[in-house]
């Protein structure tokens, strides 16, 4: 990324969305941001991203730019049997992932390839189950209450990392502050597989 453009490279649904929640983000009285994450202790070579990208947002709230962050954890996988999610762990993070799913029509987005849906089967145990199968980490911002955006996600013919959503709202902070000039570059991943 370098700070001279203003826009990311080849998106139009991208930049649809940069601009109308760069808009929203400016008038919101309460701005949130929700990371899911499978785990506190990710693998080495993902905790120190994981853990910088708390860092990066606490700073945030911290500098009054957020009014909150918080962590969900997720877990590797999520039963979908009707025990599990008739819990009130299982139904409560089976709702947020349906929230998640619901947002992004109007930018052309989904996050459904980010939450798989998998069969298992156990020869040995006799057993089969369906699972849901959340990203490593995810993202989602709120402003007024309202879902804004969730990442990763697909947008249009692209993949829109989380590490872009951070960008986006490093360049949402700045805008909001009176020295800023805002301007700041946007890259969006075209890997099909980009998970993060």
């Amino acid at each position: 990324m370098t700070r001279d453009d203003t826009r990311p490279s080849g998106e139009p649904a991208f930049t649809r969305w940069l601009e109308t929640t760069e808009d929203r983000f400016q008038r919101a009285d309460t701005r949130r941001v929700t990371l899911f994450v499978r785990s506190m202790l990710p693998p080495l070579g993902a905790k120190g991203t994981q853990e910088a990208l708390i860092r990066e947002l606490n700073e945030h709230a911290a500098a009054g730019e957020l009014d909150n962050v918080s962590v969900t954890v997720t877990g590797d996988r999520l039963c979908l049997c009707e025990t599990c999610t008739g819990t009130d762990a299982g139904s409560s993070l089976l709702d947020r992932v349906r929230e998640l799913d619901g947002w992004g029509r109007e930018f052309d987005a989904s996050v459904s390839r980010f939450f798989e849906t998998r069969e298992l089967d156990s020869s040995v145990a006799g057993e089969t189950a369906r699972a849901l199968v959340p990203p490593r980490v995810a993202v989602a911002l709120y402003c007024d209450g309202t879902l804004a955006g969730a990442f990763p996600c697909e947008m249009g013919d692209a993949t829109v990392a989380t590490r872009d959503f951070v960008a986006a709202l490093n360049r949402f902070c700045e805008d909001a502050s009176p020295s800023s000039d805002g301007k700041e570059s946007l890259r969006v991943d075209s890997a099909p597989n980009s998970h993060s």
